[in-house]
């Protein structure tokens, strides 16, 4: 087991399953669809020596998060994580009680393989045959319409199977009712974060968390716009931080929540997330 530095083992002891925590309307499930960890050969801008310093190893702890959201009757899928043989996002659906058919939405934070994976099956059908797919305009204008073709073909594939069940949204938008898009370009051009009240779903903001919270600047390869990207972690860990709001993220190790602090070195630290007991 790797070294999670300051998100400490708490998270890395659950497994697949997580329990619901209460946002406002909002009842959020963290699943897991893959574990995962980061090489440091993802993060060029630090030498093998420094990042095994901050990772506790050659690899730090990662993972690949979805999150159900549901409020009242509506199925809510925060990102499909990748689909295939490893994706575990079909059979904690199950463990929750519910089918595919069940799902209403499903908010995309963006377009790469590892998010938009488990939107079809095997043979390219549509895994939610009754979601309907929201997804940003500039994000779905760069897969659609720019990127080279090879780079693009998972996610054209994935987003074409929904065809008029896409629906793009501007930033600033609610997408479903209480949950707003939030601009969080950088990793990508339309890179989206999710605001539910008392919860920010950052998606990509970061990938090592025992790396990029005290050491924010540094961005891993998957980034496609650096100085965006690192603009665009500050702003959210300066808010998140200020504001005492937790963040959940499709890489923070499991169960992707957290809590940030502002250290006193330009840094921050991060803590799982434990929810205020009730008052008696």
């Amino acid at each position: 087991m790797h070294n999670l530095g300051i998100l400490g083992t708490a998270l890395a002891v659950c497994t697949l399953g997580a329990s619901a925590l209460t946002f406002g309307d909002f009842e959020v499930t963290p699943i897991q669809d893959c574990a995962s960890t980061q090489s440091g050969r993802l993060f060029p801008a630090l030498s093998s020596e420094a990042f095994e310093k901050l990772a506790g190893g050659p690899e730090a702890e990662s993972s690949i998060n979805v999150f159900l959201i549901r409020c009242g009757e509506t199925v809510i899928l925060c990102d499909t994580g990748l689909g295939g043989p490893r994706a575990q996002l079909p059979g904690q659906l199950r463990a929750c009680g519910l089918a595919p058919a069940d799902v209403d939405f499903v908010l995309l934070t963006h377009a790469h393989a590892d998010h938009v994976g488990g939107l079809i099956d095997r043979t390219g059908a549509p895994v939610f045959p009754n979601a309907t797919v929201r997804i940003a305009a500039p994000e779905w204008t760069y897969w659609m319409e720019e990127a080279p073709a090879d780079a693009a073909a998972r996610a054209r594939k994935a987003l074409r199977a929904y065809g008029g069940r896409v629906r793009t949204f501007a930033f600033g938008e609610e997408v479903v009712p209480g949950i707003k898009a939030l601009e969080g370009a950088g990793h990508t051009p339309g890179h989206t974060v999710f605001e539910l009240p008392g919860l920010l779903i950052v998606g990509d903001l970061l990938h090592a968390a025992s790396v990029q919270f005290p050491r924010p600047e540094v961005c891993p390869t998957y980034d496609m716009d650096a100085e965006a990207s690192v603009r665009t972690r500050l702003r959210y860990y300066d808010r998140t931080a200020g504001e005492n709001i937790p963040m959940a993220g499709m890489h923070l190790p499991f169960p992707g929540i957290v809590t940030v602090r502002k250290e006193a070195d330009s840094g921050y630290r991060a803590q799982p997330y434990a929810p205020a007991a009730p008052a008696d």
